[in-house]
């Protein structure tokens, strides 16, 4: 027997409190895509909304898991690109992800 397997064995096995109707209602709600607009990410679409109109280029940085792309990705929505008959579009903001 491994340790992992005696350690598993002295802590028992876990009980879920999700039965199968509540498991599969917490799993649906997992996988739908949501975002709650939150202080900070109304602070980084003014800070980028600054940068925007001074036409400063900038770049986010931050710890994962923060929701960066997601909030830059909604900042980039917001401000999408006219394109006029005749004219060069007009692109307001530019969004580049490195590999």
């Amino acid at each position: 027997m491994t340790k992992a397997e005696i350690i598993a064995n002295n802590l028992g096995s876990i009980n879920s409190q999700l039965d199968d109707d509540n498991l599969k209602t917490e799993i649906e709600r997992l996988r739908k895509p949501s975002f709650v607009e939150l202080e900070a990410v109304k602070l980084l679409h003014d800070w980028l909304e600054n940068k925007r109109h001074s036409r400063q280029c900038c770049r986010v940085v931050g710890e994962s898991r923060n929701s960066k792309t997601l909030a830059c990705n909604a900042f980039r929505l917001r401000h999408k690109p006219e394109q006029q008959p005749g004219k060069a579009p007009k692109v307001p903001v530019v969004y580049v992800q490195r590999p």
